[in-house]
């Protein structure tokens, strides 16, 4: 048999592939029928079977849109043991009489879902440096740093089944790799910011080392990351629940549906064991210290934080406008409690307009809650700075105000508290109407403290500006815009939590009194 694979034999797999990439995980455009999908280009890293080849594709949606999205493929004369999982790319092509295995054919999967051939895909990338696209662009490696580890050939790999946009494949027992899936023209924003706070010494981030890049048609497409793995950590999210249920455990007993005083659950909330304040203390203090490090003069020219203008906030009040605006011209009745705060949320978006333009625009998260917060025996990292991968790599690296990584936090606080009240009661149960008055003021000392910490790092008056008023006026807008991300997320992904964010806006909207 012959062991190299010609490419030409790979020109039926793109027919077989609309069936499958809407069931992946990482696939974004799952709403969307796919028409077709068709390569751009191929980066070969290995043309003996089994090969491994970096696929660009670009698809075509029944709207008549677009997308270009990475596939790492791995293709064998015999089918993987154990076989792919059904989340996971597999399609099986007819090959000549000379290519067949004892099995007949070739089997073409995920190459991150197949330990051999992620491993390979590693070493080919670390030892290739560049690497010529057919039938155009090339992809290039950025060595970013050493870590012993690379310098270690086939290192164990295996693939973190995570729900999220990215894969993510661990070797050894510390390197990941992060490839990035949903492709977009411009340097990807999370590794433009690593290595940008690596550059100024801030360390609560998993160190870069490496950057797989690709250029096609003129533009640069970051592919994926090599950087430090993270081991044996809890992320905040978590973290918040297991407080929440602490506090919850010792109240259940009573809860009657007697609806306690807002003194005595906060009593309950600064008494508990294993608290949270602490957490939440050391998050303001760490989102503090990765905002100034953002801010820092030694960033390059293009991350270089400057004043904050006019503009600036009226770009980020028409964003959330028009958001607003796609939410309400739904006829979907579930979204009947924000037709009826229309004329409160439009009056709160004018506060941006009315605010003050001082303090400064910074490159952001953009992405920010507990969720991408880690905590582990060393202290706590801040994950995935991507930013909301849906969203064009422009959009994402534009200059903001830090108060909008600030307002994604504090709705986490309120999230939590709402997610662990739904996993002790139904919001109609007895139970609910004790423990939700409980919940609420968890979320209230949270974000009173996280904000607290924040405020009190040298510098960070600089950057959000010296009136109270204002910022509280941001902070707010910022939150409904969150809000508005959460409604049209659960919308599409968790109908059944819509009235966690639906809720939280009644509230912002009303003061807090709902």
């Amino acid at each position: 048999m012959t062991a190299r694979l010609n490419a030409s034999e790979l020109d039926s797999l793109w027919d077989e592939l609309p069936a499958q990439l809407s069931e992946q995980r990482w696939f974004s455009d799952k709403q969307k029928q796919i028409a077709k999908v068709r390569p751009e280009t191929i980066f070969w890293l290995r043309m003996e079977l089994p090969a491994v080849l970096v696929a660009l594709v670009g698809v075509q949606f029944q709207d008549g849109s677009t997308a270009r999205y990475q596939l790492p493929l791995g293709v064998r004369s015999e089918p993987v043991t154990p076989p792919p999982t059904a989340a996971s790319i597999s399609v099986h092509l007819d090959a000549p009489s000379d290519r067949r295995g004892d099995e007949g054919g070739l089997w073409v999967t995920d190459a991150l879902a197949d330990a051999g051939l992620a491993g390979q895909l590693l070493d080919s990338l670390v030892q290739s440096g560049t690497v010529a696209g057919s039938p155009t662009g090339r992809l290039e490696v950025r060595i970013l740093g050493q870590d012993p580890e690379m310098s270690t050939a086939s290192l164990t790999a295996r693939t973190l089944a995570l729900e999220q946009s990215n894969s993510l494949v661990v070797y050894g027992e510390g390197l990941l790799l992060k490839v990035f899936r949903r492709l977009w023209p411009g340097v990807n924003p999370e590794l433009e910011l690593l290595e940008a706070l690596d550059r100024v010494g801030f360390t609560g981030i998993a160190k870069p080392w490496m950057a797989v890049e690709a250029s096609l048609g003129g533009d640069i497409h970051s592919l994926g990351m090599l950087q430090t793995y993270l081991r044996n950590g809890t992320d905040g999210f978590t973290m918040a629940l297991t407080s929440l249920r602490d506090l919850q455990a010792d109240l259940l007993a009573d809860a009657d549906g007697e609806v306690p005083t807002k003194e005595h659950c906060d009593e309950a909330v600064r008494s508990q064991g294993g608290s949270f304040v602490g957490a939440a203390r050391e998050l303001g203090a760490l989102t503090a210290g990765m905002h100034l490090a953002l801010a820092s003069p030694e960033m390059e020219p293009a991350i270089r934080a400057r004043a904050i203008s006019s503009s600036d906030l009226q770009v980020a009040e028409e964003r959330i406008e028009r958001h607003l605006a796609t939410l309400l011209d739904s006829d979907d009745p579930r979204l009947e409690p924000l037709r009826v705060n229309r004329a409160r949320l439009r009056e709160l978006l004018r506060r941006v307009g009315r605010a003050t333009p001082t303090g400064m625009a910074i490159r952001i998260h953009g992405d920010f809650h507990l969720g991408q917060l880690l905590r582990n025996d060393d202290g706590w990292y801040v994950l995935d700075f991507e930013g909301r991968p849906a969203i064009s790599v422009l959009e994402r690296s534009e200059h903001a105000s830090p108060l909008q990584d600030v307002a994604g936090m504090l709705r986490s606080f309120d999230y939590a508290a709402a997610v662990a009240l739904r996993q002790q009661a139904h919001p109609d149960e007895a139970t609910a109407r004790t423990l939700a008055p409980y919940g609420r003021s968890w979320a209230t000392t949270m974000r009173s403290e996280f904000w607290d910490a924040y405020v009190r790092e040298p510098g960070i008056g600089q950057l959000i500006g010296p009136s109270a008023e204002d910022q509280q006026a941001l902070l707010a807008v910022f939150e409904v815009g969150q809000a508005l991300y959460e409604v049209d997320y659960e919308l599409r992904s968790r109908p059944d939590w819509l009235s966690i964010p639906l809720e939280g806006i009644a509230r912002l909207v009303h003061g807090g009194e709902v």
